[in-house]
């Protein structure tokens, strides 16, 4: 997708990370709506996450213009169980959503999760078929106080735009400056022959505070903000192996984290703490 080398390993000691966010979706499966059809799943995943709770079922669309991805309400209930982190996994009878916020604890870790997750719902559900695996992170970098123009250093100016170029004058400042791109890639390597392509959505720019970013759960900024959301997805009847999925998400977040990689500045790297790991 993006002519972009695979990163070398990193960290971000101040990582702008607000949400990671996979979703798989599979033909309905009704019985995993009664307490019975959850109860196995749920012990099978409690050590994890050991708290469950009932929410009326919603999903993550990706869908055109400046509003970005937005999540509706399709209907049904559906199974939350979380832990003491902010970690969470929703299921319901036609999906399965893993998301995490700041607890996120790289990308081995969620994946590894997200395969446990998919191997349950298999083994005790009998889920038969994947439709779609859906992939979103969002980052969302704060102004601090008397730096609200901080955000045009941290972020290359191909994603700033003229507004953070010198054609404001300086009574004038932007308050919303958001931009949506869809974009349409050839399905290669692990979803060849799956699908004829892979759909993304790249959402960046400046927000105010007070600012309502839809997500799973929904984030609420608390002071001006440089977002950067990268969703991918790719929509196509497959078996549903948990093995097969997890590299299929690890396919989607490389093309994640080069984009977000290539997005820093030497300042951005800066101010988020970055760090080569060996």
């Amino acid at each position: 997708m993006f002519r972009l080398q695979a990163p070398t390993r990193y960290r971000l000691t101040r990582a702008p990370l607000a949400q990671a966010l996979v979703q798989v979706r599979f033909p309905l499966i009704a019985r995993i709506q009664s307490a019975e059809g959850i109860a196995p799943i749920q012990e099978r995943l409690r050590d994890r996450y050991p708290y469950m709770a009932q929410r009326q079922e919603v999903a993550l669309q990706i869908t055109p213009g400046p509003t970005g991805p937005t999540p509706g309400v399709v209907g049904g209930l559906a199974w939350e169980l979380t832990d003491d982190g902010g970690r969470m996994a929703v299921i319901s009878t036609g999906s399965a959503t893993l998301t995490v916020g700041s607890a996120y604890e790289g990308v081995d870790d969620f994946a590894e999760r997200l395969e446990q997750i998919l191997s349950v719902l298999g083994e005790e559900a009998g889920v038969p078929r994947c439709d779609r695996l859906g992939v979103r992170y969002l980052s969302v970098a704060e102004t601090p106080p008397g730096g609200e123009t901080s955000w045009r250093e941290w972020f290359r100016p191909e994603l700033t735009g003229w507004v953070a170029s010198n054609l404001l004058d300086d009574q004038t400042v932007p308050e919303v400056a958001l931009s949506q791109i869809q974009l349409r890639a050839a399905a290669e390597g692990p979803f060849s022959g799956l699908t004829p392509d892979i759909r993304c959505a790249v959402q960046h720019g400046l927000v105010p505070g007070g600012s309502g970013i839809p997500g799973i759960p929904p984030i609420t900024t608390t002071a001006a903000s440089y977002i950067l959301g990268l969703d991918l997805s790719v929509e196509a009847p497959q078996a549903f192996d948990a093995g097969a999925l997890r590299r299929q998400f690890e396919a989607l977040h490389r093309e994640i984290d080069a984009f977000f990689r290539w997005s820093l500045t030497p300042q951005g790297e800066d101010h988020f703490g970055f760090e080569e790991v060996s």
